[in-house]
């Protein structure tokens, strides 16, 4: 029972970052995998909210293949990943140097961005509040990290995406002429090109408060135009002043002069 004891007392406990970095490790490849999926959830999460801003199901528009691609569209989501993936490993760098050891952490104090990283002297692990009240440890400090950072990351997403439909409201965004493929006119007034997904086109009129979902198909162009053109207000008619006969004085007229008679 001592030797068994001991071994499970000597059994490290299972942590899922040290098991996930093991497997990156042998892997690498699965590193952009997971960085594809996490932005893809992104854009999902981001569309659903900027679409439902001017009243449109866009979940009801999507094929299957919308949703591995609808990431990509705006390069902002890539940044805002990339950035909670730095920001979770930085963060979660000094547990990590603590789990290795005093002198793995001792070592990583001695460079220049260690120092950064690890402000404090080497401490061991103490009980937890949690722990010292329910016998619960919690989470592990990478998990609450993790949490955290997800967390932070989709609202700060709703965040953006909401101003950025505001800003269509007020006359921003990317305008556009619409010219449908059954007609050879362009539509009157300017659209606001709201996004594009597999087989619809999404507009906004500012005009008319109004937002729409056109098919593919039924679109025969769209003409990008500057900001200066598509905010500017048509010039109003010139005031002509009527041209009558009244308004001009008629020339005057010579009488006539009476012939004398012939003597």
């Amino acid at each position: 029972e001592s030797v068994e004891t001991a071994a499970a007392t000597a059994t490290p406990q299972f942590s899922w970052a040290d098991w996930l970095l093991g497997v990156l490790r042998h892997e690498p490849a699965h590193a952009l995998t997971l960085f594809y999926l996490g932005v893809s959830a992104l854009g999902l999460w981001a569309s659903y909210w900027f679409f439902a801003s001017f009243g449109i199901p866009v979940m009801d528009y999507m094929d299957p293949s919308d949703y591995i691609t609808v990431g990509l569209r705006d390069p902002i989501y890539l940044l805002i990943v990339a950035l909670a993936m730095v920001l979770m490993l930085v963060l979660n760098f000094h547990e990590y140097a603590r789990d290795k050891g005093p002198a793995y952490y001792l070592q990583m104090r001695g460079r220049w961005w260690g120092r950064l990283l690890l402000p404090f002297p080497y401490r061991e692990k103490s009980e937890g509040l949690l722990q010292f009240l329910f016998g619960w440890s919690g989470f592990s400090f990478p998990t609450g990290l993790l949490f955290g950072v997800v967390w932070a990351t989709l609202w700060l997403t709703v965040w953006y995406v909401q101003n950025k439909a505001d800003d269509i409201r007020v006359g921003g965004g990317h305008a556009v002429r619409v010219t449908l493929a059954h007609t050879h006119e362009a539509q009157p007034g300017t659209a606001r090109l709201l996004g594009t997904i597999g087989d619809f086109v999404f507009l906004y009129w500012p005009e008319q408060k109004r937002a729409e979902a056109i098919a593919v198909e039924e679109v025969g162009r769209l003409q990008s135009l500057p900001a200066a053109q598509a905010n500017a207000k048509p010039a109003p008619a010139a005031v002509h002043a009527p041209t009558t006969a009244a308004s001009v004085p008629p020339p005057p007229t010579a009488k006539p002069v009476a012939a004398k008679p012939a003597h």
